[in-house]
């Protein structure tokens, strides 16, 4: 007993005499404020450990190889930009895209449709006799056509074609006049473009693609399917790009009602080609829905028909989706 205690206080002294030595042997020294300015005073302006002045740190030669590269690197950057900008310049034509013809990814036009006041949405949808819910449909409807009025399509650049049946065989530097006579009597604007009525007018226009002709079809090439609308009448005629909207399932079909086309053929041949020619205007369509189930959201796809327009509903070519919904 005695031994076991005389040993446990035998090691508290010996533990004690060691901490107290290491206590008042070393000592923990804090940076002063005065320390630091010093300290930052050496880094602004001061000397290395071989005795050469240092700027922030650095030494006069440091510092110019640093200056010299990042001038060296921004100077090589903007001579790379002028380089590259002078060879997009010259290469490319204002007038003329550089690829044209099978070599172009755009060899279908697609279809474009108004009103679409939200290009991030494609349902048009009002309230019938409500013209607070339709009122920006009239809007974009109308903004657009003022493009087609007959004080903006006048000059020397524009001509009259009224008379030719077929295709345009010269003067492809000018642009035919198109006249908003050929969009019918319904679809106007003192009638809202039926938009009062619940029968909306939906304008459709094929997309520019440059130097692109329709080709026609023949009697022999001709699909069945638009060769007569449902109520029978003759849809097709040869120097036109026929025009179809149809719901995209049975039930669309069943409740979008009866449609009329102004004009009833489609777009005639002779807007086209597209050149780029100043003040150019595309051919125009409207499709009024003559009795739309109220209520129900029609799913609907409109399609251009020519010999040398593919439909893809992925791509979206030759083709245009929308949804219809009145209230």
């Amino acid at each position: 007993m005695a031994s076991s205690v005389t040993h446990i206080s035998a090691y508290s002294a010996t533990s004690s005499a060691i901490y107290q030595s290491t206590h008042e042997g070393s000592h923990i020294v804090r940076e002063t404020f005065d320390d630091r300015i010093k300290q930052w005073r050496h880094w602004l302006f001061g000397t290395d450990y071989e005795g050469r002045r240092i700027v922030m740190g650095r030494s006069l030669l440091d510092w110019i190889l640093l200056i010299g590269c990042h001038v060296v690197f921004l100077a090589a950057l903007i001579v790379m930009g002028v380089v590259f900008m002078a060879l997009f310049y010259w290469i490319i034509d204002w007038n003329f895209p550089t690829i044209q013809g099978p070599s172009s990814m755009l060899q279908t036009p697609g279809i474009g449709f108004r009103p679409q006041p939200d290009i991030r949405s494609t349902v048009i949808r009002f309230v019938k006799g409500d013209g607070a819910t339709y009122v920006h449909h009239l809007d974009h409807i109308e903004a657009y056509l003022k493009y087609y009025e007959n004080q903006n399509q006048q000059g020397e650049n524009y001509i009259d074609c009224s008379e030719i049946r077929e295709r345009r065989t010269k003067d492809f530097d000018k642009v035919c006049r198109y006249d908003l006579i050929e969009l019918g009597p319904d679809c106007v604007k003192q009638q809202n473009f039926g938009f009062d009525d619940g029968q909306p007018c939906i304008l459709l226009k094929l997309n520019r693609i440059f130097d692109w002709i329709p080709e026609e079809y023949t009697n022999e090439t001709v699909p069945r399917s638009i060769l007569y609308d449902p109520n029978g009448e003759p849809l097709w005629s040869q120097w036109w790009i026929t025009v179809t909207c149809e719901g995209e399932n049975a039930a669309d079909r069943e409740n979008m009602g009866s449609l009329l086309y102004f004009p009833a053929q489609g777009f005639h041949f002779k807007y086209f080609p597209f050149r780029n020619q100043q003040g150019y205007r595309s051919p125009l369509v409207f499709v009024r829905f003559e009795d739309p189930h109220p209520g129900m959201i029609l799913m609907m796809t409109c399609k251009a028909w020519a010999r040398n327009i593919q439909h893809d509903f992925n791509e979206m070519t030759g083709m245009v989706h929308f949804e219809l919904l009145v209230d």
